[in-house]
């Protein structure tokens, strides 16, 4: 009995720090959410110790009051940062199995659209950041085109480029300097998209389990 009470109270702990994920990535912190998808993990994994028991996924432990209230702070985070104007909103970008994906809003049909870039594309970009933006140089679009693919030549979609050095930009990993074009911001660009993305991946799945829940509920 004391190793339920002890697991369910490191649970509760472990939903309130997930709450926290949901803002920082609201926020834009990556780092942040990085850092704190570590601490779920590990207090998940003290819980079942004080269990003694491998527990089911999730914190089988905590009562049905509890996790509807984590659901409802996880909504009330989430809402929040819907709450930003449009220009705050749009773009957004999420991932979907190996896609970057942007969701922009068009003004003429009054309503949201979705472009998807390979992370193979995603990559080929990064890698001519790399080259093109070595030493504080500036760079434009036009410079990084054509962004080739694989040994294959073939070549990634303009407008996929632009997609990309959006998400760049929106990660904090390119500054743009108007006219002038762009110049890497980030100490090391590829660490800070792996990081960007591995929090795109995150908030994928935690997208795909409420969608679960809804369905078991």
């Amino acid at each position: 009995m004391i190793g339920e009470r002890a697991s369910s109270t490191i649970r509760e702990a472990e939903l309130r720090i997930r709450d926290l994920v949901a803002e920082a990535a609201a926020s834009g912190d990556y780092g942040m959410v990085t850092s704190l998808v570590r601490v779920a993990s590990s207090l998940s994994g003290l819980a079942e110790l004080a269990e003694g028991r491998v527990a089911s996924v999730g914190g089988a432990s905590l009562s049905s009051g509890e996790e509807s209230k984590h659901q409802s702070r996880t909504r009330r985070a989430l809402a929040a940062a819907r709450k930003k104007s449009r220009k705050v909103d749009y773009p957004r970008f999420e991932s979907s199995c190996d896609r970057l994906v942007k969701i922009g809003w068009s003004k003429r049909e009054r309503t949201e659209y979705v472009h998807k870039v390979p992370l193979e594309g995603v990559n080929a970009v990064i890698d001519r950041v790399l080259g093109l933006g070595n030493g504080g140089r500036t760079f434009t679009i036009e410079d990084l085109l054509p962004v080739k693919l694989g040994s294959g030549g073939d070549e990634l979609p303009g407008y996929q480029v632009y997609i990309c050095v959006a998400w760049l930009r929106a990660i904090g990993a390119l500054e743009r300097h108007g006219r002038a074009g762009y110049s890497i911001r980030s100490a090391d660009v590829k660490a800070t998209a792996d990081e960007a993305w591995k929090v795109l991946q995150i908030l994928q799945q935690s997208k795909h389990q409420r969608a679960s829940d809804r369905e078991a509920a």
